[in-house]
């Protein structure tokens, strides 16, 4: 990746994650993965966390290959298997650079970003629609703050 910037992903909302996209962040990789995650009322947690790092995935660990099979409308022509293991969550992509999470979203998987230590992707946690930010809360700001007064975090 040298020589090329990096991705923005963004998780959240319809209404979100529509404004990101209309502001030019939509990308899709070789792999035809995009970049961002509109999260519905019917979007499961495991599917937000395996989207967020893949479940079941150690950081800096390769995530688990991809489902391949039948393309619809193909018949029984497949997609060929990948020569390695490509990682579903936005913390192993290579091309990522930061990640948006709305803080509502956050609050869902918080043991997943909070376990996240590592400088890129950065992880920010931004307002949502329905859901004002809340500095309490965030727990990337309350590590930065233990930087500058040890005191304060905890």
């Amino acid at each position: 990746m040298a020589g090329r910037g990096k991705l923005i992903a963004v998780m959240g909302d319809e209404d979100t994650v529509t404004g990101f996209l209309l502001g030019g962040i939509g990308e899709l990789d070789k792999h035809r993965r995009p970049n961002f995650l509109v999260v519905e009322k019917e979007t499961s947690l495991a599917e937000i966390e395996e989207t967020f790092r893949g479940v079941g995935v150690s950081e800096g660990s390769p995530a688990p290959a991809p489902r391949w099979g039948p393309l619809p409308g193909w018949g029984s022509r497949c997609r060929p298997d990948p020569p390695f293991p490509v990682p579903r969550g936005f913390l192993a992509r290579e091309d990522v650079g930061m990640i948006l999470i709305s803080q509502a979203l956050a609050e869902q998987i918080r043991p997943a970003v909070a376990a996240h230590a590592r400088a890129l992707p950065a992880v920010l946690e931004i307002p949502s629609k329905d859901h004002p930010y809340d500095p309490a809360r965030d727990s990337v700001l309350r590590r930065a703050r233990g930087l500058f007064a040890p005191d304060e975090l905890r």
